[in-house]
């Protein structure tokens, strides 16, 4: 691995849009103040790739720039928006503060896309048929993604005024830099926006998705990211007690699992695997598994404070890689593939044996994630030790009613509280990360021994139905592709 990013345009586009949702879906970890702040960093990076790429229609012969259509200037009127917003409140709320690595994630993608663009433009001759689709499917991605991501912004606001209108109501008054002024105007404009990126959603997406140009997918890439990261993710956490690494890490294995599994599913359809064992244990053990690394990444999500979001570079590039295979693969346009589009972009004969190699693996980086939550080093975001501490003792305590929650008996002190500083993890917090690590490691174990015999021998039907009993592939159709190094990664830009 070289940390580099390998991923193509359109890998990119999909990427930011899967990132945008997953905000909507993690509504725990959603604050307004964070994403207000970074949200106009998205619009800034979304406009200028949007501008950078080429224009549906050819310039008038002698004119200085190209004409705009009413989808462009829809781009700049929500970039003139989320600038006066940002403008307008770099005083009062939000103010100064952390930023969300999210929307910072969407407007790096953005900007990794428009550099890609820039630096790889030539002269721009009238676009064929299909350069067109595919441009309008890469329009449809960046206006979904603000689409979504403004939607994202306008629950978190609303839910933080909901939060200060109840505050309002049983003290009667509110601190002073959270004025309900400024928060209902945040909400509006929030909404505002979100209505102008829908007028475009609504009559482009998904149907544009349909001419989304893919290179087809290259020999190997999957078993050579899934590989990769099976590298970096041990020698990156076997050093670390990050929690965002952590984060990082779990959220990943599940992704890599939940991508097993719909692949298993066309290895079936295709008779490589035997139906019954997949139902019976394999789908179970791989469904378990997947929810307890995503239980333990909630676990690390609460530990994370928003300042110390940053995950390891090399880590970030192998993540990202591993999640555009996958979605190279298991990604339809706004669908999931079906068995048949998966047969077509993978050879579905290797699977077997890949998800056996993924399911060894697992379980190694689940013992590895056990290790690090016993390190007393481990740190995490006090106001979540708190309220995790707090809760472990209700659950011990037989007389949880008397138990005191004010700040004076806190686990942590009044000031990093306020803070929300990086403190040691007591012993109760540590033991239910430790409880969650252990269920894991279970997990991981039981779904290794439920695919021990993938990819060593096939149940694949016969033409008269009768289950085959020939021997596996020859071993070296089981080995990972190598790393090139003497050409550009698989994939490349368009």
């Amino acid at each position: 691995m070289t940390g580099v990013d390998q991923r193509s345009v359109g890998e990119l586009l999909l990427e930011a849009d899967h990132t945008a949702r997953a905000v909507l879906i993690d509504v725990d970890e959603m604050d307004a103040a964070t994403m207000l702040r970074t949200w106009g960093e998205v619009v800034q990076a979304a406009a200028e790739l949007w501008h950078a790429l080429p224009a549906p229609t050819t310039p008038q012969p002698g004119a200085e720039q190209r004409t705009l259509n009413d989808d462009d200037l829809t781009v700049v009127r929500l970039q003139a928006m989320a600038d006066a917003h940002h403008r307008r409140h770099r005083t009062g709320w939000p103010g100064e503060g952390p930023a969300d690595q999210r929307h910072l994630d969407i407007a790096a993608g953005f900007a990794r896309a428009e550099d890609l663009i820039t630096r790889h433009r030539t002269p721009e001759p009238p676009l064929n048929a299909l350069e067109l689709s595919d441009l309008a499917a890469a329009r449809t991605r960046i206006m979904h993604t603000l689409y979504i991501g403004s939607h994202g912004v306008h629950v978190a606001v609303g839910r933080h005024l909901r939060e200060l209108e109840a505050k309002l109501a049983g003290s009667g008054h509110v601190p002073a830099a959270k004025s309900l002024r400024q928060v209902r105007a945040a909400l509006e404009h929030t909404a505002a926006f979100e209505q102008l990126a829908g007028s475009v959603v609504s009559r482009t997406y998904p149907n544009d998705l349909t001419g989304e140009h893919r290179d087809p997918p290259a020999a190997g890439r999957l078993a050579q990211a899934v590989a990769d990261w099976d590298i970096v993710s041990h020698r990156v956490l076997v050093d670390s007690t990050h929690t965002a690494d952590l984060l990082l890490a779990a959220r990943t294995q599940a992704l890599i699992l939940a991508g097993s599994n719909a692949l298993l599913r066309g290895s079936v359809a295709a008779g490589h695997v035997e139906q019954e064992h997949y139902r019976d244990r394999l789908d179970p053990a791989l469904v378990i598994a997947q929810a307890r690394w995503e239980s333990i990444a909630r676990i690390w999500a609460k530990l994370t404070p928003v300042s110390h979001r940053r995950t390891d570079h090399e880590l970030a590039c192998a993540s990202g890689e591993v999640r555009a295979a996958l979605r190279e693969v298991l990604v339809d346009g706004a669908v999931a593939s079906s068995a048949a589009v998966m047969a077509q972009r993978t050879d579905i004969n290797r699977v077997p044996s890949l998800v056996g190699q993924v399911l060894a693996a697992n379980l190694d980086l689940a013992h590895l994630v056990d290790d690090v939550a016993e390190d007393p080093r481990m740190t995490g975001a006090a106001r979540a030790v708190n309220t995790m501490a707090i809760a472990a003792r209700r659950q011990s305590s037989h007389t949880p009613v008397i138990i005191d929650d004010s700040p004076h008996k806190a686990t942590v002190t009044p000031q990093d509280l306020l803070a929300n500083r990086a403190v040691l993890l007591p012993v109760v917090v540590r033991a239910e990360v430790v409880d969650a690590s252990g269920a894991l490691v279970d997990a991981a174990g039981a779904a290794m021994s439920a695919g021990a015999q993938l990819g060593t021998t096939t149940s694949q039907l016969q033409h008269g139905g009768e289950p085959s009993t020939r021997v596996g592939r020859p071993l070296e159709d089981r080995t990972l592709v190598s790393a090139r190094t003497d050409q550009p990664g698989p994939c490349c830009e368009r």
